[in-house]
């Protein structure tokens, strides 16, 4: 099919154009800073990192210089499975804890629903942190056929335990044959999650028919700090033979990086034993920039996770397809793209709302963030920009506002305070929940590190911008806010499990093979 007739069909319904659907591969990297990969800024700044499998992959397909997420885990997986801001979604602070019943409005239709209703295979595999209280805060109960993975924002790599010491392994399906279940992974103890997630993706593929079009969501582990904050891990046999430290930080985040390759390479390899590869779309980011610490790099951005300077919010991005008809475009592109887009855009290419609507009476929400980046991805323009604007966020806890508008962006606010939300306090969400005293403007097209402060030079850009951040006050919603003290919630001393404590008619908790986890 010639690029110009798949554009002409690809336009009013991808789906319908292609004699096989596309799969999609959708890897989900967690606080992988800039600079903790091969692609980003390639021969302008040093690298002491390989990644050749991402790398490769990167070069060979259309890498995003200019992709956006959030400051943080909670707040981006929102944003990617609501099309939405956090701050239109009450998320605009902190993380969602174990023990409260933070968890997505169930009124929210996620990604995977409209995807599984127009026929495709739903899976996931790794970290969720969207809360868990109730079945409907799941992965399974909002739109994925099964998921096997943790539900908090970190494990053991070996473990599988919180900081708290208590167990986050879970499994979890919805199937017509099999019903809707929920269970934790027994006897994994001492098994490395890295390997126990290529073994799981290795089943579904195996499970899997090809003629199938098939939605593989990848929130991998890695990499993410293991449990405590300052504590990174790898095995030993993921060290390489030129940086084979343990106690040196960047020799840890490569073996970090290498078991992460590895699990890619398992997952591709098998998609072209089923022949499926050539009919993939690949999609690959971080969550969020990495920590301020010696293992992660974001240079040369500015800042880090948990801040809304550059080097926290803007991520290694890029998309891959062998296939030229799924992606036609190749390079590098500076148009902005937000983690919210995905949503709009994969929906899109797999078929549309027509299908999820006929079989729920549901439509998509009028006030979507997210924007469609099929054209960008199918008309072979690097410049066929969508976007020009992305509201970071208004944050009532930290007093902060984050707007990106063309080539400026706009801070107010003490961008360094590191504030958590707390439930005792009341936080406004009108002008007087931001410091408009400190102010920063910088022209991140020229400077992405952030280095000039052009707020006095510029104050017709500063005004400008400021009001399209009152325009959004009108838009927060409260802030889920909990402490993690709700009463019989889990993991408590009886039941040591990051699951579900509210079962709806239907469900079906493994409560047998809970009480015999050691």
């Amino acid at each position: 099919m010639s690029s110009s007739l798949f554009l002409l069909c690809l336009l009013p319904c991808l789906a319908v154009c292609l004699p096989n659907r596309p799969h999609i591969l959708l890897v989900l990297m967690d606080d992988q800073g800039y600079n903790d990969v091969g692609f980003t800024y390639p021969g302008r700044y040093e690298k002491d990192l390989e990644t050749p499998l991402i790398d490769g992959l990167a070069e060979e397909g259309l890498i995003l210089d200019r992709f956006y997420t959030a400051w943080l885990c909670t707040p981006a997986r929102a944003s990617l499975m609501t099309g939405r801001y956090p701050l239109t979604l009450g998320i605009q602070d902190e993380l969602f804890q174990s023990n409260t019943e933070q968890c997505l409005d169930e009124g929210e239709i996620l990604m995977p629903e409209p995807i599984r209703a127009n026929g495709y295979a739903t899976h996931m595999v790794g970290k969720w942190h969207l809360g868990y209280a109730r079945w409907s805060c799941l992965p399974c109960g909002r739109g994925f056929n099964s998921a096997y993975g943790y539900t908090q924002g970190t494990i053991d790599y070996m473990t599988h335990e919180t900081t708290n010491s208590w167990h986050d392994f879970y499994s979890c399906s919805d199937t017509d044959a099999g019903g809707k279940n929920v269970s934790i992974n027994p006897g994994t103890n001492g098994n490395y999650s890295m390997e126990l997630y290529a073994r799981r993706i290795l089943q579904i593929l195996d499970d899997h028919n090809p003629e199938q079009p098939l939605f593989l969501y990848l929130p991998l582990q890695t990499v993410h700090s293991s449990g405590a904050l300052s504590n990174y891990f790898a095995p030993q046999s993921y060290f390489s033979e030129w940086c084979n430290d343990t106690a040196h930080p960047r020799c840890t985040m490569q073996a970090m990086l290498n078991a992460a390759e590895d699990t890619l390479n398992t997952t591709i390899s098998k998609f072209k034993e089923l022949g499926m590869w050539n009919n993939t779309l690949m999609l690959y980011m971080s969550d969020n920039g990495g920590l301020n610490d010696s293992y992660h790099s974001n240079r040369p951005l500015k800042g880090y996770k948990f801040q809304q300077f550059e080097g926290g919010i803007r991520t290694p991005a890029f998309l891959y397809s062998a296939n030229q008809d799924i992606l036609a475009v190749r390079g590098r592109t500076a148009c902005y793209v937000h983690i919210s887009d995905w949503y709009s855009t994969l929906v899109e290419f797999t078929g549309g709302w027509d299908a999820y609507t006929a079989s729920t009476g549901k439509v998509p929400i009028s006030e979507l963030d997210s924007i469609n980046q099929l054209e960008l991805l199918i008309t072979g323009e690097l410049d066929t920009c969508q976007r020009t604007e992305i509201m970071v966020n208004i944050d009532p806890v930290r007093r902060t506002a984050v707007y990106i508008k063309e080539d400026f962006k706009l801070l107010f606010g003490n961008q360094w305070d590191h504030a958590k939300c707390k439930t005792n306090l009341f936080y406004p969400f009108n002008v007087s929940g931001v410091d408009w005293s400190i102010v920063q403007l910088y022209n991140i097209t020229g400077d992405a590190a952030e280095t000039t402060n052009l707020a006095e030079y510029y104050p017709d850009v500063v005004q400008q911008l400021y009001e399209v951040i009152l325009l959004f006050m009108d838009a927060q919603e409260p802030l889920k806010c909990q402490l993690p003290d709700v009463d019989n919630s889990f993991p408590n001393e009886v039941v040591p499990f990051c699951l579900p404590w509210d079962f709806p008619d239907g469900v079906t908790p493994s409560w047998a093979t809970y009480a015999l986890l050691d």
